[in-house]
């Protein structure tokens, strides 16, 4: 198993705006279905419980997405679900008539991911330079 954890303040302030930035979606999703939904280019129609579903959902993930700022193993469920979420937004744009705002969509899951990626990896290789043992064979060799 990976070992990520969200330490740094660049990965902190990515997730905690990862987090927000969901649980605002959500919302707007739960108390404003038939606004949001029509954002998107679509119409909902008298039915307004699958778009209200997707608001608990995505308001679930958001907080999961803030918890990850006090327990480092959410860190992977932000990673995985952002992935899942470009590959489903673009099959719908691409394959299965979706609006082309999910192409925007995608964009923005896709650069929330690869953000993350990069100031964990950064982060981890200054940790990585921090801790370094010492090496006695080098030193010796370097005289």
């Amino acid at each position: 198993m990976m070992n990520i954890s969200a330490g740094g303040p660049l990965s902190r302030l990515l997730i905690l705006l990862i987090g927000v930035h969901s649980c605002v979606l959500a919302l707007g999703l739960l108390f404003l279905p038939r606004q949001m939904v029509a954002l998107l280019g679509m119409d909902v129609g008298p039915a307004i419980f699958f778009p209200s579903q997707a608001g608990i959902f995505l308001l679930i993930l958001g907080v999961v997405y803030l918890l990850a700022l006090k327990e480092p193993a959410y860190v992977l469920v932000i990673l995985l679900s952002k992935a899942a979420a470009v590959v489903f937004l673009v099959t719908h744009a691409a394959f299965l008539s979706g609006p082309p705002i999910l192409w925007l969509a995608a964009l923005g899951d896709g650069g929330m991911l690869m953000a993350l990626v990069i100031a964990l990896r950064l982060e981890r290789a200054a940790d990585a330079g921090r801790f370094r043992t010492r090496d006695p064979f080098r030193e010796s060799a370097l005289k």
